[in-house]
């Protein structure tokens, strides 16, 4: 009966034990920086993507066609003809898959800074990103933000660069 009363208060320790994943930053650097040094082999310079954002701040923005050639930004243009008047220039958008690269590690060190500031709300984030098989650019980018109390319009981004095609 000791034992089990023993063993039944250490279960109760152990599962009262904060264990909490968010706090501090979720990111796996090494497989960003395989990636982006495999992009950047590549070689590639000339192709197309379609890009997705959306966020708790803004919400859903329309898909966006991006055609670079030369590793610059030549065309950029809503998808669908319902949103052909979408003032792309005051959107979110990424004008090269470099661009998507570099958001990464932007909110990689926006999200450090936060995290390790005494007057940031932030306590966590945590950064997923799916990246290509074939060609290695992220293609889906998930953020989130965690907060010691509720918090409207925090860190909550999700990006996805599909249908790529080199030109």
């Amino acid at each position: 009966m000791k034992n089990f009363l023993l063993l039944f208060m250490l279960l109760i320790i152990v599962s009262c034990t904060k264990s909490d994943d968010s706090v501090g930053l979720i990111f796996e650097q090494e497989s960003y920086n395989t990636n982006r040094e495999l992009w950047k082999n590549s070689g590639i310079n000339d192709y197309t993507f379609i890009q997705e954002y959306s966020s708790t701040s803004v919400g859903g923005l329309p898909k966006l066609i991006t055609v670079v050639i030369d590793g610059k930004l030549d065309t950029i243009y809503a998808l669908s003809n319902l949103d052909h008047n979408y003032p792309i220039e005051n959107g979110t958008n990424y004008k090269t898959i470099n661009d998507v690269f570099d958001f990464i590690s932007s909110i990689v060190d926006s999200c450090n800074m936060q995290i390790n500031s005494s007057d940031s709300p932030m306590l966590g984030a945590k950064i997923e990103v799916e990246y290509d098989k074939n060609y290695y650019f992220p293609s889906k980018i998930k953020c989130v933000g965690y907060y010691n109390e509720s918090l409207l319009g925090g860190l909550s981004i999700v990006i996805t660069i599909s249908d790529f095609e080199i030109n």
